[in-house]
C-alpha cells in the first residue's frame, strides 16, 4: 500500500484530503505544521508528500529542502492558493515534482498523484536497468578475495575467445552469474542470451525445446516451433545442469557443437546457426564419464574453456560485500531503505558453512530484510542453523589427533539437521538450504539416505 504524508494547516481541507485518499486505497499521515510533517518524514518513509506552501511555522520551500535531506528521493507535490507562475517555479526549483493550485477537484488531484507515482516507478525501473547495464561486465559478481580475483581473471580471458565453456561448481555457487558475465564481456554481448535447464524437462520435451519441431512431428505438434538453438543464433546458449542431459540427447548436442547445424524434430532441412555454448554443472563429469553416464567426447568438447567456481566457504572474505549487496537488492524490491548489518550478524554470516552457497546467503538475507523493523539486521532475523553455528575458539592439544570429518560429511550433517528442523519436509528444507528440491534429493541419494517424502 502506498503511503502519503499530507502537510496542510487548513484542518477542513486536510481531513477532506485524508478521507478521500484513504478511500482511494492510500495509507495517510496528516500534519498541520511543517515541523510536525518533518517529524512524520523522519519516523517513516512516504511514497509521496502533499505539501501546502503556506504554513504557520516554516515556509514550504524550506520544508521541501529538509524533506530531501531526510530522503533524497522524496516525491513532493505542492498545493498553493496563490496560482502564480513564480510560486510554482520556485517550488519546482526547490525540488518539488509537481504542483496543483487551490481550489482543485479531488479527482484531478488523484490523477496527478497517480501520474507522479507512476513516474517514480518508471524512473526507478530506468535507473535499475541502467545499473544492470553498467554492472553487466561482471553481472553482479562481487568480491575481492584471491579466489574471486582469479575467477574474474579467468572469466575475462575465456570471454574474449569463442570456445565452448564448462563451468563447474557446487549448487548455488554462482555458476549462472559467471556464465552471464562471459556473455556480457564477449563480442556477443548485444546478441541473445538464452538459457535451458537440462534437469527441468523430460527427455521428449527437452529435445523439442532445444531443437524445435515441425508441424505434425508428434501428436501435440499443431504448428512449427523454433527451438532455443535458433533463438540463440548470434548469441549465447547457456545449458545449466548439463550433467543431467540424457545420453540419447548428448550425441545430438555434440553434433551441433561441432557443425553449428541441426534439424528440427520431424524435419529434414539442415538449419545453420552461430551459437556459443556455455554449460554448467555441479556434478563430477569425469566420474560420470568413467561410469558411462556422460559421453567422453562431449565432455572434452565442452571443457575447452574450463572454469571452476569456488564455494562460498572458499572465499569467506567476500561474504560481507555480498551480504550488503543482497540487502540492498532485497530492500529495493520491497521499496524500503536498506537496513544496516549488525557486526555480530556479519560475524555469524562469515563463520557459517553455507552448504547452499551464494543462493542460500541471498535467501537468508531476503527473509531477514522482510523481518527487519528497526533499520538494523540482528541475529533474531536469521535462521537458527546460522545463529547456533558459531564454532568455539580453536584450542591446541598435545593429545593424539582425532579423525577429521570430510567436507561431504559436514555438509550431510547440516542437511540432516535442517531436515530434522523441518520435520522431514524436503521442500522447506531445500528452501532454507538455498538449493532445489531435486538437488536435495540427489544429495541424499548420493549419501545413501532413504528417500522418504
Amino acid at each position: 500500500m502506498n503511503t502519503i504524508l499530507i502537510i496542510e494547516d487548513d484542518e477542513t481541507l486536510r481531513l477532506t484530503l485524508g478521507g478521500f485518499l484513504r478511500r482511494q486505497g492510500f495509507e495517510i499521515d496528516e500534519a498541520a505544521t511543517g515541523e510536525a510533517g518533518l517529524a512524520f518524514a523522519q519516523a517513516r518513509r512516504h511514497d509521496l508528500v502533499l505539501l501546502d506552501l503556506r504554513l504557520p511555522d516554516i515556509q514550504g520551500l524550506e520544508v521541501i529542502a529538509r524533506l530531501h535531506e531526510i530522503d533524497e528521493e522524496a516525491l513532493v507535490v505542492t498545493m498553493t492558493a496563490y496560482p502564480e507562475v513564480r510560486t510554482a517555479v520556485a517550488a519546482l526549483k526547490a525540488g518539488a515534482d509537481d504542483y496543483i493550485n487551490k481550489p482543485f477537484d479531488l479527482e484531478d488531484l488523484a490523477s496527478l498523484i497517480d501520474r507522479a507515482l507512476e513516474t517514480r516507478r518508471l524512473r526507478r525501473e530506468v535507473e535499475w536497468r541502467r545499473a544492470q547495464a553498467d554492472t553487466c561486465e561482471l553481472d553482479g559478481l562481487v568480491g575481492d578475495s584471491p579466489a574471486f580475483r582469479e575467477l574474474v581473471a579467468v572469466t575475462q580471458k575465456i570471454a574474449a575467445s569463442r570456445v565452448p565453456v564448462l563451468i563447474r561448481g557446487e549448487s548455488g555457487s554462482g555458476k549462472e552469474r559467471v556464465a552471464r558475465a562471459i556473455h556480457c564481456q564477449s563480442s556477443r554481448a548485444t546478441g541473445p542470451w538464452v538459457t535451458l535447464n537440462c534437469s527441468a524437462l523430460p527427455e521428449g520435451l527437452m529435445e523439442s525445446e532445444l531443437f524445435g519441431h515441425e508441424k505434425g512431428a508428434f501428436t501435440d505438434a499443431k504448428q512449427q516451433k523454433r527451438g532455443l538453438l535458433e533463438l540463440a543464433d548470434g548469441g549465447t546458449l547457456f545449458l545449466d545442469e548439463i550433467g543431467d542431459l540424457s545420453l540419447a540427447l548428448q550425441p545430438k548436442l555434440l553434433r551441433v557443437l561441432e557443425t553449428q547445424s541441426f534439424r528440427r524434430v520431424g524435419g529434414s532441412r539442415e538449419i545453420q546457426v552461430d551459437v556459443r555454448f556455455v554449460a554448467a554443472t555441479h556434478r563430477n563429469l569425469p566420474e560420470m564419464v568413467k561410469a558411462a553416464t556422460f559421453r567422453e567426447d562431449l565432455y572434452y568438447r565442452l571443457n575447452v574453456g574450463a572454469i571452476e567456481v569456488p564455494p562460498l566457504r572458499g572465499r569467506r572474505e567476500d561474504i560481507p560485500a555480498l551480504a550488503r549487496q543482497f540487502i540492498r537488492e532485497a530492500a529495493q524490491a520491497t521499496g524500503s531503505l536498506p537496513p544496516s548489518l549488525n557486526p555480530e550478524v556479519e560475524r555469524m554470516l562469515v563463520q557459517h558453512a553455507w552448504p547452499g552457497n551464494i543462493r542460500e546467503l541471498r535467501n537468508v538475507l531476503e527473509r531477514a530484510v522482510i523481518l527487519c523493523e528497526k533499520g538494523e539486521l540482528t541475529a533474531s532475523q536469521l535462521p537458527p542453523e546460522i545463529t547456533h553455528a558459531i564454532p568455539p575458539a580453536p584450542t591446541f592439544s598435545t593429545a593424539a589427533p582425532q579423525t577429521v570429518a570430510t567436507l561431504a560429511e559436514v555438509e550431510m550433517a547440516h542437511i540432516r539437521t535442517v531436515l530434522a528442523q523441518c520435520a522431514g519436509n524436503k521442500t522447506r528444507a531445500a528452501e532454507i538450504l538455498g538449493i532445489t528440491r531435486l538437488t536435495l534429493r540427489n544429495k541424499l541419494k548420493e549419501a545413501g539416505e532413504p528417500d522418504i517424502g
